[in-house]
């Protein structure tokens, strides 16, 4: 069958094939055979098949690092969810002044000197004349405001442009704080704080707090409404892990339940080469999860060993749970993590990479980050990044969208 027969299929047709594919991969390439079927899966990708396709694609892991000494060579590669194959991403101009923080619905999310945030899709194709696929929030303007510890979205600024919340951890007391579409400042949620985590789901925040409770933060009306859904955690901990630090974070399942994992980490100062140069070596030792469950009307959590088909992607700035099944080569019942140690004038930066498996508590991969590079360079944090397909919205570009 030739070019031509291809491109004269009925629409019916290529309908029913587009509800074939599972993965977003399958779903550029149906829209790379021509012209017709382009324009087809373009106008074909919203809605039901948007969310299914979203929920169905591994993360990718984003590694920038420096090449040499100049900021201007600064780049990105992109490592597939199993940690064995590479791509440079070159299309991709890194905003080398800023601090990288993470990422949320497929946007990577800077932080300047003055606590302004972008938000920038390197999925986005450029276009002369204008910063596609950039979004500016203004400078978060409370005081004491140190750092933002985590940044994340309601929804993907691309598909709902005018309907999405940006919402912040800020400050060393954990704060939080948020702004949405159309507003021109910042509002901070001042009864809630000693924040460690939080996520998005069906139309609230759920907040991780000090005491490994959670709670929701409507946001829908003019005063943030709080409410306090589980008790606070008190797990069982050996000797070993007593005495090592502990990372908390919050995970939403694929079929709703809220997990908490807790991540046991080592650190220790290493000697590294001639130079006798020390390094601040961080370690993952190991992770606990619990699920909150209600029982007589009452919640509490449970620990659990068993993910079922799921794949946690735990990071500095986020956490997000996949159906293995959906990806091709990821683990199921497992935790693939990223660690960053920071660069002190008096050490060098550190980092702890790999593949958990909760079942039984063995590690499936370790040291990963020495399989990407094959000489010395300067990294910033690995980031964890959902791939998406801009669709047809705004000629399937985001147009600098302004709040």
């Amino acid at each position: 069958m030739d070019q031509s027969d291809w491109a004269c299929l009925p629409e019916d047709l290529l309908d029913l094939i587009l509800s074939r594919l599972v993965t977003l991969s399958d779903y550029v390439r149906f829209s790379t055979v021509c012209m017709p079927w382009h324009t087809f899966a373009l106008e074909k990708y919203d809605g039901e098949r948007h969310l299914k396709l979203s929920t169905h694609q591994p993360p990718l892991l984003f590694l920038p690092h420096t090449r040499g000494s100049k900021e201007e060579e600064t780049t990105f590669i992109i490592s597939i969810h199993n940690f064995s194959k590479t791509y440079e991403l070159e299309s991709f101009t890194p905003i080398c002044s800023q601090r990288w923080s993470g990422s949320s619905h497929g946007w990577l999310i800077s932080v300047d000197e003055n606590f302004a945030i972008t938000l920038s899709n390197p999925f986005c194709s450029k276009l002369k004349g204008g910063d596609v696929g950039i979004i500016r929030l203004p400078p978060v303007p409370y005081r004491n405001c140190y750092c933002i510890e985590k940044v994340i979205l309601s929804a993907n600024p691309t598909m709902t442009p005018d309907d999405y919340t940006v919402m912040i951890i800020f400050n060393m007391y954990g704060k939080l704080a948020f702004i949405r579409a159309g507003d021109k400042e910042w509002t901070c949620i001042k009864k809630c704080h000693n924040v460690d985590d939080v996520i998005y789901s069906k139309g609230l925040f759920y907040a991780l707090d000090g005491t490994c409770s959670v709670i929701t933060c409507d946001i829908s009306e003019h005063n943030p409404m709080l409410n306090k859904v589980s008790p606070r955690l008190s797990p069982n901990l050996s000797p070993d892990e007593e005495v090592q630090e502990i990372k908390n974070y919050i995970v939403e399942s694929a079929g709703g339940d809220l997990l908490q994992l807790l991540r046991f980490m080592d650190w220790t100062t290493v000697v590294h080469g001639d130079n006798k140069r020390r390094i601040m070596h961080v370690e993952t030792k190991g992770f606990k999860a619990f699920k909150l469950l209600f029982l007589n009307g009452e919640s509490k959590w449970v620990e659990t060993k068993n993910l079922g088909d799921g794949s946690l992607f735990l990071g500095e700035n986020n956490s997000t749970y996949m159906s293995a099944s959906d990806c091709l080569g990821c683990h199921p019942n497992s935790i693939y993590f990223t660690e960053y140690c920071p660069p002190h004038p008096y050490f060098a930066h550190s980092y702890d990479m790999g593949i958990f498996n909760l079942g039984d508590g063995s590690f499936l991969q370790r040291d990963c980050v020495s399989k990407f590079l094959s000489s010395p360079v300067s990294m910033l944090p690995p980031i964890w990044i959902e791939p998406t397909f801009q669709g047809k919205k705004i000629g399937g570009f985001v147009k600098n969208p302004k709040l």
